[in-house]
């Protein structure tokens, strides 16, 4: 490498529990990572339990695996908790590269990343999570799991930790950075990339920087995707409202109420007399059902345990 040549920090952000398989594909994915010279790469694990499980892994997988690997145990209940602290262990970087442990990266994740960052000079960069199913799914739950795709280089203030690359030196200037309130909901990632934007940080977006979401049977049924629509419309109402300064989002009262008569509307035909998309008109219910709670004080707990 020239001596000129100046070295961009990186720290790969993960957080992980009760994921030990999962966990084990997604480390050896990285181990087959494209790394390109003038990048110093850091794996930070933490694990939010209360005992160390995957300590052990961890050392295992250390002894052939050619990135360095941190550990760190969260026992503080809650995925919030254990993102907060991987960006802290992350210390001084350039940026923070987050994704999950039910995952696992194409070899060129990272170059993708960086080629996007490089090229826009962004702040941050998303990519898409594609879904790999354990069988056939009918037709209607791969679409729900099916990630939004955007045009190379689109500018996106919504993003997920699924594959993400974010600059720290916005995430410093975040409290948390990730929201405690989202501990037990979900949407701390959506609420952190539009805070995110709205301190001036822009993010793109690469269509080819893929990683890869395994979908596990529980999560290929039509009762996950009722849970994930109600949590995702209730996280959506609470982002709304810290953006209010803790108002709730009154002006979204009637489009929920619309969203509801659509959906009830829709929903009794498609069930008599299609076969697909006959999620359509339940996924609008729950999605207004999910907000009206919010205005009823009803927060998810999806994630929690």
């Amino acid at each position: 490498m020239p001596e000129n040549t100046q070295v961009m920090n990186i720290a790969v952000c993960i957080c992980t529990r009760k994921r030990q398989k999962d966990l084990r594909k997604l480390l050896d994915s990285l181990s087959g990572l494209i790394i390109p010279p003038d990048i110093n790469l850091r794996v930070i694990l933490v694990e939010n339990d209360t005992v160390n499980f995957c300590e052990g892994l961890i050392k295992e997988i250390s002894l052939h695996n050619k990135l360095k690997t941190e550990y760190f145990l969260e026992s503080r209940q809650g995925i919030v908790y254990a993102r907060n602290r991987s960006v802290a262990e992350a210390g001084e970087c350039d940026f923070c590269c987050f994704t999950d442990d039910d995952q696992v990266v194409s070899p060129n994740w990272l170059t993708e990343l960086l080629k996007c960052q490089h090229e826009f000079d962004s702040d941050g960069v998303a990519g898409p999570t594609i879904p790999v199913f354990t069988g056939k799914v009918p037709a209607c739950i791969q679409k729900f799991h099916q990630p939004e795709i955007h045009p190379y280089g689109t500018i996106v203030k919504k993003a997920f930790t699924g594959c993400l690359l974010l600059r720290k030196k916005y995430l410093d200037m975040l409290e948390g950075p990730f929201d405690i309130r989202f501990n037990f909901s979900g949407g701390e990632d959506a609420c952190l990339t539009k805070k995110f934007s709205d301190l001036g940080g822009v993010i793109r977006y690469n269509p080819d920087a893929v990683a890869y979401e395994n979908i596990p049977v529980d999560r290929e049924t039509v009762n996950f995707v009722i849970k994930r629509v109600f949590r995702r419309s209730n996280s959506r109402m609470m982002i709304n409202s810290i953006e209010n300064m803790g108002n709730k989002p009154v002006k979204e009262l009637p489009k929920l109420v619309l969203r509801f008569i659509y959906g009830l509307i829709i929903a009794i035909p498609y069930y008599i007399f299609s076969k697909e998309d006959k999620l359509k008109g339940l996924i609008r219910i729950v999605n207004a059902v999910g907000g009206f709670s919010f205005f009823f004080g009803k927060l998810s707990r999806f994630y929690k345990d």
